[in-house]
């Protein structure tokens, strides 16, 4: 009962000192899961005004104020989407008001006001005639995605080296007796119907100065090549069909000769060495100078003579192949067996077989105290003058057991591992299957320890996979062929052993290391091990076992016969292999060791198309025409068109305008102060986001409400405002509903109340009006001030 009593006494004074639990209200409770289910519905603005109402019920709930947050930033990155949409439409006047909308709910975000920013920038650039005549996916590029565009636009323009096109690309025959240079290239051009300019530095050849060529069945580009060959010059194409001929020597090479910038994209290599290694090959076969990688594209960049950067382009198209890969199957086959036979007929003692009887002395001893006796027997020491009486009967022996046992264990376990391993040519594969196993590898202990403190030892492990560890480096040789370098081992935790207080595992491996060359599924028995050990163990009593026949009776004898098969197969599979086409493997000629210089084969020409009749158009029907005059007649002319009557001039309509009710007033400190900016003028307004800055260091805004010009006809308006006295800013969105139309006339937007915080003059301005109306076209209407004047 005394227990009782002091349970519900501490239960009670519990309860009067536990602080009390945070009660929701109701209405926010509701108010909270109506922003849920509106948050479900991806309703945010509908959401965030459930939330902030919950919010100004229960200030202090830390759940509505996270909820406030969350659905804000949602609320402003869904107007963010859209307005985005819009401005990729070409309708920018909606994306701005989308961004504004946008910024009014969520102040914080940078993006809106950027946006903003932006999308006015692209309006005011719309007012150019330049950009008026814009396509709608003009008019929805960004200043920078423009500036990227015409970037890509100029990048695409950019000529590669001319192409020669002549009208006749094959010469049949052609036979010129000793005349000079400019004849020769003259003649050869007309034959193809190219234009012909030599260089006006041109020397002939020093010695000769006419030359004799005769050709047959050659293309143009052969012909001049022989020409330019004979008299020592260099051509090259100016346009398709024009060509321009120079000596040929460094001087005018470096002068006249053409290079090209390119960009090789290699695809299948695997690492920069590799991207590193086609880079020199390019450099050292080409002798192209400039050479450069980009190892974040694995892009290979040159700069050199077309001829030079063709080569590269042949090169990179031999060297850049995917590399051969092989799946290869690896079997593991283990098979044990272990057979253990014991059999035991004769005497056990202390649990070995034989006769091991000790012979213990034990004496009685009475011991007397406090008036109880005690009687102890055992092993005692014996005094000298006691020996007299030692008898049998203080010595004890114990009588030996006896076993018989027939027993025969027979154990068989088989091991059967087949993995799959696929391997990159000259890459190494791994495949761990098993267990890792800690070991210790050393321990140390701090030199400096404190009184009385007994510093740690710290001990370092490291772990041994166990199991079966297959590496394979493959090695592929044409279509069936592969080299392989295996390591395959095989582990297994067979024990442990104490070492300073550790217990380490012992593991017994085996391991198969070789290089073999196989054919594609081929079976290769890779390694394999047989082992037979025979153990035979006898204990008894010494001279009776070995009689004949009656030793069984005095002997035991244990045979143990283990017997152990492990067996490696490798199966490779060829998955891919080198696909060498004839270009890959045909040389080809590249100039001489002073010139880099490939010659092409000519196009196939396009067969030639079948004539089609021409289908006679159908004579148009004749419109009505003037008749022809009657000989010794006058035509009648045929009678005007009446002029429309000239309107009669109008005086120009009155110019929009925003303005504040009063230009000045003066109020007392901490009185409140109402400004209100009205419209006039106005023709179809459909909405008016304004920015209105004032001095924080004076007023201090206390409320903002909507005036009725924009919802004096019944219909919604969607009024949104930002305060932020710190800033001494205010933004105000106001927007009459979409299908509705504008407002026309004149009237109040909106009214601002502040509270005369300090003293002194404080001017309050529109910094920006985008005003729009129902087509969404900006209404100009300036930016009015007024000034507050604190006594």
């Amino acid at each position: 009962m005394r227990d009782f009593s002091r349970l519900a006494l501490f239960c009670l004074i519990a309860l009067l000192f536990h602080p009390g639990l945070e009660a929701r209200t109701r209405k926010g409770e509701r108010l909270l899961r109506e922003g849920r289910e509106a948050e479900a519905r991806k309703q945010w603005e509908s959401a965030l005004d459930s939330y902030e109402a919950a919010q100004l019920d229960d200030p202090a709930d830390a759940a509505y104020q996270l909820a406030v947050r969350r659905v804000r930033f949602q609320a402003a990155s869904a107007r963010l989407t859209t307005g985005q949409k819009l401005r990729e439409e070409g309708k920018l006047e909606e994306a701005l008001v989308q961004f504004q909308k946008a910024y009014a709910i969520d102040p914080s975000a940078v993006l809106a006001e950027v946006e903003i920013r932006r999308t006015r920038e692209m309006i005011e650039r719309e007012k150019s005639p330049a950009t008026r005549s814009a396509t709608p996916e003009e008019r929805g590029l960004t200043p920078a995605e423009k500036s990227q565009k015409e970037a890509e636009d100029k990048a695409s323009r950019m000529l590669a080296l001319p192409e020669l096109k002549p009208i006749q690309r094959q010469i049949t025959s052609l036979r010129i007796n000793n005349q000079p240079v400019k004849i020769l290239y003259e003649t050869v051009g007309k034959l193809a119907g190219i234009n012909v300019i030599i260089d006006p530095e041109y020397q002939t050849p020093p010695g000769k100065s006419n030359f004799t060529i005769d050709l047959s069945n050659t293309s143009l580009e052969e012909a001049l090549d022989y020409v330019s060959l004979q008299t020592k010059s260099y051509w090259k194409p100016l346009s398709t069909n024009t060509i321009f001929v120079t000596n040929d020597n460094v001087q005018k090479r470096r002068d006249y000769e053409d290079y090209v910038v390119k960009v090789f994209y290699i695809k299948n290599a695997t690492s920069v060495q590799e991207l590193q290694e086609i880079s020199t090959t390019i450099r050292s076969v080409t002798e192209i100078r400039r050479a450069f990688t980009y190892n974040a594209q694995y892009a290979i960049l040159v700069r050199g003579t077309a001829d030079q950067v063709a080569l590269a382009e042949k090169l990179v198209q031999d060297l850049d192949k995917p590399k051969n890969e092989v799946i290869i199957d690896v079997i593991v086959m283990e098979a044990n067996r272990s057979l253990v036979r014991d059999l035991a007929a004769t005497f056990t003692t202390g649990g070995g077989a034989g006769i091991n009887v000790p012979i213990a002395y034990n004496k009685t001893t009475t011991t007397t105290a406090t008036g109880e006796t005690t009687t102890t027997t055992g092993p005692a020491p014996v005094a000298l003058n006691q020996l007299k009486s030692i008898g049998l009967g203080d010595f004890s022996i114990n009588v030996p057991n006896g076993i018989v046992q027939a027993l025969l264990s027979d154990t068989t376990s088989r091991v059967l591992q087949q993995p799959q391993l696929r391997a990159v040519e000259m890459q190494k594969a791994s495949l761990k299957i098993g267990d890792r196993i800690p070991y210790a590898t050393g321990s140390f202990q701090p030199g400096i320890g404190s009184v009385g403190v007994n510093p740690l030892v710290s001990t370092q492990f490291q772990f041994l996979d166990t199991g079966v560890n297959v590496d394979i480096v493959p090695k592929i040789h044409g279509k069936n062929e592969v080299s392989l370098h295996v390591e395959i081992d095989l582990s297994t935790r067979s024990g442990s052993v104490n070492l300073g207080g550790i217990d380490q595992p012992i593991v017994s491996r085996r391991t198969v290391v070789q290089d073999i060359r196989v054919r594609e599924g081929e079976v290769n028995l890779l390694g394999g091990l047989l082992s037979t050990q025979e153990t035979r163990t006898r204990a008894g009593v010494p001279l009776l076992m070995e009689i004949p026949v009656l030793g069984r009776l005095f002997s035991t004898e244990k045979l143990d016969r283990p017997r152990n098969e492990l067996l490696f197969v490798l199966i490779p599979h060829i998955v891919r292999s080198q696909d060498y086409n004839e270009t890959n493997l045909k040389g080809v000629a590249a100039g001489n060791d002073q010139n880099v210089k490939l010659n092409y084969l000519p196009r196939p020409e396009a067969p030639a198309e079948s004539p089609e009749l021409a289908i006679p158009a159908s004579t148009p029907a004749a419109g009505p025409t003037t008749p022809a005059p009657v000989p010794g007649q006058t035509a009648v002319p045929p009678a005007a068109t009446p002029a429309s009557p000239t309107p009669t001039p109008q005086g120009p309509a009155p110019q929009a305008r925003l303005i504040f009710s009063a230009p000045a007033s003066t109020v007392a400190l901490s009185a409140p102060v109402s400004v209100v900016l009205q419209a006039e003028n106005v023709v179809d307004l459909m909405s008016a986001p304004v920015r209105l800055k004032f001095d924080p260091a004076v007023l201090r805004v206390s409320s903002v409400q909507a005036g009725t010009f924009l919802s004096g006809d019944g219909k919604r308006l969607d009024f949104t405002q930002n305060v932020n006295n710190d800033a001494g800013e205010v933004i105000v969105d106001a927007t009459r509903q979409s299908g509705a139309g504008g407002v026309s006339g004149s009237g109040p937007i909106l009214t601002v109340t502040f509270e005369a915080i300090g003293r002194g003059a404080a001017t309050v301005q529109v910094v920006d009006a985008s005003l729009r109306n129902g087509q969404l076209q900006a209404i100009v209407a300036g930016s009015p001030a007024t000034t507050i004047n604190v006594q």
